[in-house]
């Protein structure tokens, strides 16, 4: 018995976060634009290609062989360049210096040896408050030809959250209840059951996020992380006394709830940035955060329960002989 809350304490001090989640390109899990390109001319898609990352609304260009694409800059001066195989920047551009593309000089200088370039542009950003719809574009000058890259931006209201908050409540009464009335066979069974409700909950968005298309390596080693978790708490919940299954399923809670609680806003942004429907998201995460609350608050009850009735083996022996 005491090997296994030995076991489950420790992989409790695991789910402290890693400094290095700082460092990832994005944490976002949901965002309020949505960002497309209007269909390119003939011409136009016969010598690039562009992609708008939903994320950031980072813009990615790239050009096609034999052909040449000057981006223009705010002020319209010569920002970018892509022509045989490489970028390059324009030194003295105000543009490449506040986009954090260069840093003082002049002439033209390569920024990379691709035919493509992925940076931020502010002629591409939210909208402002009130508007809900908007338009950009960026001026170009492809093969000496002047020409423009068009697109929408649309901002997307988050659902209500009536619903969340209705099942947030049933979560919070069941858990006063059991804490009210303290039945000890009931209070181990409901932390078995929602810690094995929210462990689910807490899979299915994980995976959600670890398949996007905008998934980082960050999110896959987090994602990879809370399935060990799971399956860590999940082998004490099905093996045991009921006393460790009952621990275990508050172990199960406290990992869904930190998993739930990172992934919280999108609960409140209109656009799920992950591999599933939102739909199916929102529901789980709300799922994860309340049933693995309700586990954990649950099983540091019954922790302290069994602390309070445990009787050592060996003394229980000598009073008996």
């Amino acid at each position: 018995m005491r090997g296994q809350v030995a076991v489950l304490v420790a992989a409790v001090a695991l789910l402290a976060p890693a400094p290095a989640a700082a460092h990832l390109r994005t944490s976002r899990v949901a965002v309020d634009y949505r960002a497309a390109v209007s269909p390119l001319a003939p011409d136009l898609a016969s010598a690039l290609s562009v992609r708008l990352y939903r994320a950031d609304l980072a813009v990615r260009l790239a050009v096609h062989s034999g052909h040449r694409l000057v981006v223009l800059g705010y002020a319209g001066e010569p920002f970018l360049r892509l022509e045989h195989g490489e970028v390059l920047v324009n030194a003295a551009s105000p543009t490449a210096a506040g986009a954090g593309l260069t840093q003082s000089g002049a002439g033209w200088h390569v920024l990379a040896r691709s035919p493509s370039l992925t940076w931020h542009d502010a002629r591409i950003r939210g909208l402002p408050s009130g508007v809900d719809r908007g338009t950009w574009s960026l001026p170009l000058v492809v093969d000496g030809q002047h020409a423009r890259l068009r697109g929408t931006i649309d901002r997307v209201s988050a659902p209500s959250r009536v619903g969340w908050l209705v099942l947030g409540v049933v979560f919070a009464a069941l858990t006063a209840v059991l804490l009210a009335w303290r039945p000890r066979r009931a209070l181990r069974t409901a932390c078995i059951v929602l810690g094995a409700v929210s462990a689910i909950a807490a899979l299915v968005t994980a995976a959600g996020f670890s398949a996007a298309s905008t998934a980082s390596e960050g999110v896959w080693v987090e994602s990879a992380n809370e399935a060990v978790f799971v399956l860590v708490g999940s082998i004490f919940l099905f093996r045991g006394s009921r006393d460790s299954r009952a621990m275990a399923g508050g172990f199960l809670g406290l990992v869904a709830l930190a998993a739930g609680l990172t992934r919280a806003p999108v609960l409140t942004h209109g656009i799920v940035l992950a591999a599933l429907p939102g739909q199916l998201v929102r529901p789980a995460v709300v799922v994860a955060i309340g049933a693995g609350a309700a586990a954990a608050i649950l099983g540091v009850v019954v922790f302290f329960d069994v602390l309070e009735h445990y009787e050592d083996p060996e003394l229980k022996r000598v009073a008996r002989s």
